[in-house]
């Protein structure tokens, strides 16, 4: 996970990031759906789960076990 740093401006950083999955989320979207949506915004998809798996702690969202769907908070 990269967080702001004087070698990471903010806007790199996995916690700013974050941000482009909770924006202009929809209903019943599964994982690959935000991951498709975001792609522009993540280097990869090992920096898209960490975003998602920091929002997942926090209690930002859930993940359904075999649909994939996010339910969001």
């Amino acid at each position: 996970m990269l967080v702001p740093s004087k070698f990471t401006k903010l806007e790199e950083s996995t916690i700013f990031k974050m941000l482009a999955i909770l924006t202009d989320k929809a209903p019943g979207e599964t994982v690959m759906q935000a991951l498709t949506r975001t792609k522009d915004d993540f280097l990869d998809a090992s920096e898209f789960l960490a975003a998602m798996d920091i929002l997942y702690f926090l209690g930002y969202l859930d993940v359904r076990d075999g649909s994939g769907v996010i339910e969001y908070a």
